[in-house]
């Protein structure tokens, strides 16, 4: 009987240190990164590839805006996106909006982050109901000429650890990690 208490309430700390351990890394990364979003109006060659040159316009036009400047990096990459549909003759209009979003896993080079809930830009064009485009706005890692430069941010942003998680591929790490996210 006592060993069964002992093994269960070792059990039970494990997984609160765990839990706090993932919900400490998971703040740390959704606090200090914002990351693009940009929905494609349908999966069309298109569309596809509309979404693909605002995606450029957009990122060429908001790289000297403070992210933190909210309403400004809002106004110019809606309108730099309905400037570019418009020029083109594309008959829709682009919508962004700033928000916490859910982002699936993803993988940028050598930085890996864990699915979760992220501060967010979305470009939504026209109905936004084809495939997504994702990046990291900032740090700028959409950028890859900035990558180094990006990369020196991330880490200076972020804490030793959730810099060293992010960046290591120790797959078991990020699979709990994931696990956890979705249970908390």
């Amino acid at each position: 009987m006592k060993k069964t208490f002992f093994i269960l309430a070792m059990l039970s700390i494990f997984m609160l240190s765990l839990s706090a351990y993932t919900t400490a890394i998971s703040k740390d990364l959704q606090s200090n990164i914002i990351r693009l979003h940009i929905l494609a109006r349908s999966n069309s060659d298109y569309d596809q590839k509309t979404k693909l040159a605002v995606r450029d316009e957009v990122i060429s036009a908001v790289s000297d805006i403070p992210i933190t400047d909210t309403k400004r990096f809002l106004t110019c990459a809606e309108n730099t996106a309905n400037a570019y549909l418009l020029k083109n003759n594309i008959p829709y209009h682009a919508t962004a909006e700033y928000g916490t979003f859910m982002f699936p896993k993803k993988t940028y080079g050598n930085i890996t982050l864990p699915k979760g809930k992220y501060t967010g830009v979305r470009i939504i064009l026209d109905e936004g109901k084809g495939e997504n485009w994702w990046c990291v706005m900032y740090p700028p890692l959409c950028v890859s000429d900035k990558s180094d430069e990006a990369q020196a941010e991330l880490k200076a942003s972020l804490t030793d650890e959730s810099y060293k998680l992010i960046t290591k591929k120790p797959k078991v790490r990020l699979k709990v990690l994931e696990l956890l996210s979705e249970i908390i």
